[in-house]
């Protein structure tokens, strides 16, 4: 009888019993209160209070995953309040751009509770948070057109990439941490100036942009591996070249200027891969 009293005492349900009640009564208690004050939004942020429940009994337990649960949970159930509530006088975009920068934040605390506490780097944490910082910036500041999508999310995750290539010294993931911001600052300065007809110009803005991310990887080996690596100067100095005659092509007029600043951009690059030479950071 002892023995199976303890059993009933100690089995799963019995250890959960509690939080699934709590539960319960925040979710009947809230839906109450909805119908009685008609807030329209009460009934919305029932996810929100599940979550820190979630929270405060994985504090409780001590367990990372239940912490984590709670906040993807939390993060969830935010975005839900700040759309479908009337509790925020603002415009959908405004909503969402809220509910993405709240997302952005608590994604990175799964992040730093992955890295602190399970001893492991949650990168995929990274690439979401930054990714709803990038359209949460997106839809706050209404630039809604689909090249601003390209652009801004190209650079969040093209910065997770070189984080992350900084902390491992790999020089792989440097490659796509350089090269997709350059293909996304390329297809955005390149096709979204209404006022410059020609394609030719267009096309040649966007290969040179192409051509920088690729001489940016030399810059960037220093950094890492304290190597040359040269191969990236050739896809670049072909891109460049290519560029650099169509833009020219489809507008001599402002081929000096043109050349100008790429002249400028260059001995950048070049000055920043000497300072590294000498200066270079190690691991």
């Amino acid at each position: 009888m002892t023995e199976q009293k303890t059993s009933l005492t100690n089995g799963p349900f019995t250890q959960y019993a509690p939080f699934a009640g709590a539960i319960l009564i925040i979710s009947g208690f809230l839906l109450l209160l909805d119908q009685k004050l008609n807030t329209g939004w009460l009934s919305f942020s029932i996810p929100v209070f599940i979550g820190l429940v979630m929270l405060g009994f994985g504090i409780f337990r001590k367990n990372i995953w239940w912490i984590i649960a709670a906040l993807i949970l939390t993060a969830v159930g935010l975005t839900l309040f700040f759309l479908f509530s009337s509790f925020l006088v603002v415009d959908i975009n405004q909503k969402f751009g809220f509910a993405l920068l709240i997302n952005f934040v608590l994604w990175i605390c799964i992040f730093a509770l992955i890295s602190l506490r399970a001893k492991k780097n949650g990168w995929w944490t990274l690439f979401i948070s930054f990714t709803c910082a990038a359209i949460s910036y997106i839809f706050l500041f209404n630039r809604t057109h689909f090249l601003d999508y390209v652009f801004y999310i190209s650079i969040a995750i093209g910065l997770v990439f070189l984080i992350w290539g900084y902390k491992s010294a790999k020089i792989g993931l440097i490659i796509p941490g350089v090269l997709l911001p350059t293909i996304g600052a390329g297809v955005y300065y390149g096709w979204s100036n209404p006022q410059m007809p020609g394609g030719l110009q267009k096309t040649g803005i966007m290969l040179v942009w192409f051509a920088l991310g690729w001489g940016l990887i030399t810059v960037f080996s220093r950094i890492i591996d304290r190597k040359f690596i040269w191969w990236p100067l050739i896809p670049g100095g072909i891109l460049l070249t290519v560029g650099s005659g169509l833009y020219i092509g489809g507008d001599p007029e402002n081929a000096l200027g043109f050349i100008s600043n790429t002249g400028s951009v260059g001995l950048i690059l070049i000055g920043a891969y000497l300072i590294f030479l000498k200066y270079g950071i190690k691991h």
